[in-house]
């Protein structure tokens, strides 16, 4: 009787796994199976690209060791298809300080679907998250990290083209009223 319900037991356990394992990775294919999408080119697709400022003023504490920049930035880009489908993960931070020694950094990440017309883009959200990060602030300290709601997650459209500059690529985006590619917005150089 011992072993039957020992038995019977790691196959309710094993069952249950079994179960609830495909149920994970459906709830996450759900996420995209009404949002459009469209093949990575090739030439965007596997690495990353990157986009980044310092600002040229930094701070320093009163022993003088330096606290950082005034602010930096950086976003990225990582594209990729899955079953002929693209898909975009963008990062996003941000980084303040001021002589007061206080230091406000703003993390975002968004994944979803991608789709291409020509030299528009549209970037469709399905998840995310926000991480704010304050030290030394008057208007508080700690981290807080909240999910991307509906409202985050509205689609982003804008134009891209791709330039080769000393042998080295880079991914020029603009706004999608820009045409003829006029007014650069950002510019992402390729990395590994």
């Amino acid at each position: 009787m011992k072993n039957s319900l020992v038995l019977f037991c790691s196959l309710l356990a094993v069952t249950l796994f079994a179960c609830t394992k495909p149920g994970l990775e459906e709830k996450d294919t759900d996420l995209y199976q009404d949002v459009p999408s469209s093949a990575v080119p090739a030439e965007l697709d596997k690495g990353l690209w990157f986009y980044g400022t310092l600002s040229a003023i930094s701070y320093y504490d009163r022993d003088g060791h330096r606290l950082g920049n005034d602010y930096e930035a950086g976003r990225e880009y990582q594209f990729s298809n899955v079953n002929g489908q693209g898909r975009l993960k963008f990062w996003q931070y941000l980084g303040t300080r001021n002589a007061s020694s206080c230091v406000a950094e703003y993390f975002t990440y968004k994944e979803g679907a991608v789709k291409f017309e020509g030299d528009l883009l549209t970037f469709y959200p399905v998840k995310g998250t926000f991480k704010t990060i304050k030290k030394d602030c008057a208007t508080g300290n700690g981290t807080t990290v909240r999910k991307a709601e509906r409202d985050d997650l509205k689609p982003d459209t804008f134009r891209w083209e791709l330039k080769t500059i000393d042998g080295e690529k880079y991914l020029y985006t603009f706004s999608k009223e820009d045409v003829h590619h006029q007014n650069v917005v950002f510019v992402y150089s390729f990395g590994q």
